[in-house]
């Protein structure tokens, strides 16, 4: 595996997130973050998409989170520029970086920001794509912090919404009869 050092900085990172969110540990790692990444390098090849940058991007685009999720309103910035750091040690150029962090920047649903690279395409749309297809999971981490049934729900479709709307037009049709399950099922 290329980036084994990234994967294994992440999933560690995501244990100990998921003891400060009361959740199984592996839940983030085995719901979100490898799906994303997956999700991305399929689209990557789908698309013609530079994968190094795609699979290094979709690794770190929630390590802000990760780290401290009170600053879960701007992880998005907070996160490129953690991953421009560690990419910087590790010798990457400045253009590989400079695009990893576009891609951080513009992966998320409710900060929505034109995206200028196919690379920044195939990683918000694989965030998107794996909360609707791990939609359980978002229930579960709701309630794992104690919110009450209305609350979660209320969470998760607002979650699923925005991951929606900002999902390109190709993958938008191709998930839209679950987004449509979904919603149907939400109260």
């Amino acid at each position: 595996m290329k980036y084994k050092k990234y994967y294994d900085l992440i999933k560690e990172q995501a244990e100990i997130f998921d003891k400060t969110q009361n959740c199984k540990i592996g839940q983030t790692w085995d719901y979100h973050l490898l799906p994303v990444i997956k999700n991305a390098l399929m689209l990557a090849d789908k698309y013609g998409a530079d994968k190094d940058i795609v699979e290094v991007s979709a690794i770190f685009h929630d390590y802000a989170d990760l780290l401290d999720f009170a600053n879960r309103e701007n992880h998005h910035i907070l996160g490129a520029e953690l991953a421009e750091g560690v990419l910087m040690q590790d010798g990457f150029s400045q253009d590989f970086i400079d695009k990893v962090k576009r891609c951080i920047l513009n992966h998320r649903a409710s900060v929505v920001r034109e995206k200028f690279s196919i690379e920044e395409i195939c990683v918000a749309d694989a965030d998107a794509m794996s909360h609707l297809d791990s939609v359980v999971e978002l229930i579960c981490w709701r309630a794992y912090l104690g919110e009450d049934i209305q609350t979660c729900n209320d969470f998760v479709k607002t979650k699923i919404k925005k991951s929606y709307a900002k999902m390109s037009p190709q993958i938008k049709e191709m998930m839209r009869d679950k987004y449509e399950s979904i919603m149907s099922i939400l109260l």
